[in-house]
């Protein structure tokens, strides 16, 4: 008699666990539910949740210069360069921020609230010819919505939020 009833405890356990996953299955599969529909999801009501939905990627060029070298050995050209960099998001603060970041998938290489330049220091090697030399910033657009938890647990007030932040530096060296 015990060992019947520790098996139907068992397989009652397993079909509860199995019907509580299938429900959570399906409602991250249907974006029309409410955040109340699906089990354990719902972020504190009078707070703001961010969602991810697309990023652009773009370069900026911050410095030229155009160096020749009529030798036939290698010369190089040192130069200090300022930078670009930022990391800011239209509306949402550091959390929409932060969401923002992690649905593009490319962090930033400067913290939340940087904008201003960096000054860093490009060595580039010079074989005879004339040269083209470039150098700035890797960037990232990254655009979402804001929404409101408004009770019981409704999203509501959608805003559109967009992230700007440098990811990267890069330099190049073309033949003129």
């Amino acid at each position: 008699m015990l060992k019947s009833s520790k098996i139907l405890l068992s397989l009652g356990l397993a079909l509860s666990l199995s019907s509580f996953s299938l429900s959570s299955v399906s409602a991250q599969k249907n974006p029309d539910l409410k955040i109340s529909d699906q089990p354990n999801a719902c972020p504190e009501v009078g707070s703001y949740t961010t969602s991810y939905r697309s990023k652009t990627t773009s370069s900026k060029t911050d410095f030229t210069h155009y160096a020749y070298n009529g030798s036939s050995s290698n010369d190089t050209v040192s130069h200090s360069v300022a930078i670009s960099h930022q990391a800011t998001v239209s509306i949402g603060g550091k959390a929409s921020f932060d969401a923002l970041v992690a649905g593009a998938e490319i962090s930033a290489n400067v913290g939340y609230g940087y904008n201003n330049t960096k000054t860093i220091t490009k060595t580039w090697s010079i074989p005879k010819g004339s040269w083209k030399l470039t150098a700035g910033s890797k960037w990232v657009k990254s655009t979402g919505t804001r929404y409101y938890i408004a009770p019981p647990c409704n999203l509501t007030n959608a805003q559109t939020t967009t992230a700007n932040y440098t990811y990267a530096t890069w330099s190049s060296k073309i033949a003129q």
